[in-house]
């Protein structure tokens, strides 16, 4: 992209045409010189054609619409691989080179029409790290305030998914885990320790760690969960 101050503008566009490894992306050219590629959504929003004259204000404003399809574009191929929160999205904006105004205005319609819920995100974060990943509420709250969810959306999700029966199935399911290493550990303080160091590092509540580790350890030793 050309910045303004090297085009004789205002100009009249002599020419736009279809780049060949990118059909998608037009070549524009005012007064016969490249003036910068651009998607060809932006171009007919921006409503030029050959012949009209290109101020800065319309060069700019093309360029503006350009970069907000890129944007779109962009968030759309990232959620057609997983399912984002907000946050996410805006830091990987940032690292695309967008503006922090160019991500947040960006998210207005994917978030209008459901494609973006951090509620709904949470939840099922919360649920997939709990099962598949055997992770505890400390964790997964950690991990979902890195990717810039709300609180009151982490408060909620962790309410859901860890009430006290199942925070104690958790803890069960994450000791069991750790079961083949743990009993290769010398009997004792020490591999009470090892579990204790093991579930806290999985998130799970250190009165909760503390309260069951002698019973838990014994099931295991016992073969017994």
């Amino acid at each position: 992209m050309m910045n303004e101050s090297e085009l004789s503008l205002p100009g009249r566009c002599t020419d736009i045409v279809s780049q060949k490894k990118k059909k998608e992306r037009i070549s524009l050219f005012i007064e016969g010189s490249f003036a910068g590629g651009f998607d060809r959504a932006a171009i007919e929003k921006a409503g030029i054609s050959r012949g009209q004259e290109i101020t800065f204000d319309r060069y700019k404003e093309l360029t503006r619409l350009d970069r907000e399809h890129q944007i779109h574009e962009q968030i759309n191929r990232w959620l057609a691989v997983r399912d984002h929160a907000s946050g996410e999205i805006i830091r990987k904006c940032l690292a695309k080179g967008f503006t922090a105004e160019e991500a947040r205005g960006a998210l207005s319609p994917f978030i209008e029409k459901g494609y973006l819920d951090d509620e709904s995100f949470a939840e099922t974060f919360t649920c997939e790290k709990k099962g598949r990943h055997g992770w505890g509420p400390g964790k997964i709250r950690q991990a979902l305030a890195q990717k810039g969810v709300k609180k009151q959306y982490i408060d909620s999700a962790l309410a859901n998914t860890f009430t006290e029966d199942q925070l104690d199935e958790a803890l069960i399911a994450a000791a069991k885990s750790a079961a083949k290493r743990l009993l290769r550990t010398e009997q004792g303080l020490k591999r009470k320790k090892k579990l204790a160091d093991f579930l806290l590092r999985r998130g799970f509540p250190g009165y909760a760690v503390m309260e069951k580790c002698d019973e838990l350890l014994k099931k295991l030793e016992n073969e017994e969960l």
